[in-house]
């Protein structure tokens, strides 16, 4: 697994630096420390001498990497790779990872403050909608006096992760990427799949007061009947998907709930401790989402824990 983290001195991104150490291995992984030191420029007759601006940027850069480093186990210090590039950072990190090749990208996103979702969310929202690869997107908690709080799992090995299945496609994708991970041998896995309901609508009380004719109450039944097996096929598919997985998927009861995928996979989140979900997307146009919203937008948003999208 190569893996490119984005990390600009945020206490966002020196958690996902800590988020990503303790989730893979230094033994068979790589990891790259990407920063991209922003421009400087002055307005009117002001200017810098270039040389000056140049150690600064050096300077800044070596000082952000180095802290980054430190935010890593001791296996990872002599492993990773730190990157300083200058630009904006969304286009720096998607460059450097069509040219390294890399199997995911990771950044940090809290997202508390207007400047934290304008400065910082945007690059993350950038890369999650720009990038043709899987993202990862580590959240973290405010606790007060500039801190944070870890994401739960970070550098830990007691890691609970939800795989969200939705289909062959996407499916085969996730399994491939789940696979590439050397997760930590108390890592704790589960799989759920979301089955539409069967009407869009609640059941209008109109047509309840049709389906006491025997005709339409005989379609209606055959409608439930078809939807039940539908529920059941989606469980068989699910189940057979779970022998795809890594171990820590696998001896656990498969989740199959119903009614809208964002919601149910939502609602499960906050009924039980997870650290990560991890959903496919579709990559659907910017009308589709803003008109329908995607799923895997829905759930980067409102998630409590981090999020690897697979696209």
């Amino acid at each position: 697994m190569k893996a490119l983290v984005g990390v600009d001195g945020s206490s966002n991104s020196l958690a996902a630096v800590e988020f990503v150490g303790g989730m893979l291995s230094a033994d068979r992984d790589d990891i790259a420390l990407l920063y991209a030191a922003p421009e400087v420029s002055f307005s009117g007759e002001e200017s810098l001498d270039p040389a000056v601006q140049q150690r600064a940027r050096t300077s800044l850069s070596r000082a952000v990497l180095d802290e980054a480093l430190t935010r890593l186990p001791d296996d990872w210090q002599s492993r990773a790779e730190p990157v300083e590039m200058a630009g904006a950072a969304g286009a720096a990190l998607l460059a450097q990872a069509a040219a390294r090749a890399v199997d995911l990208i990771v950044v940090g996103f809290r997202g508390a403050s207007l400047f934290e979702r304008v400065m910082l969310g945007s690059v993350s929202r950038a890369v999650v909608h720009s990038a043709g690869l899987p993202v990862l997107v580590v959240k973290s908690v405010p606790v007060g006096d500039g801190r944070i709080e870890q994401p739960a799992g970070a550098g830990d090995q007691h890691l609970r992760v939800l795989a969200a299945y939705d289909g062959p496609a996407s499916g085969e994708r996730i399994a491939a990427l789940l696979g590439k991970i050397a997760w930590p041998a108390a890592a704790e896995g589960w799989l759920i799949t979301v089955v539409e309901p069967m009407f869009a609508a609640e059941f209008p009380v109109w047509l309840q007061q049709k389906a006491r004719d025997p005709d339409v109450a005989a379609m209606a039944e055959a409608w439930h009947k078809d939807y039940e097996q539908n529920v059941a096929a989606a469980r068989r598919e699910l189940e057979h998907f779970q022998q795809a997985l890594p171990a820590c998927f696998v001896g656990r009861n498969a989740i199959v709930a119903e009614g809208r995928p964002a919601e149910q996979l939502l609602a499960t989140l906050g009924e039980q401790p997870f650290d990560l979900v991890v959903v496919g997307s579709r990559g659907r146009g910017t009308v589709a989402r803003l008109l329908l919203g995607s799923t895997s937008d829905q759930v980067l948003a409102a998630a409590p824990c981090s999020v690897l999208i697979v696209r």
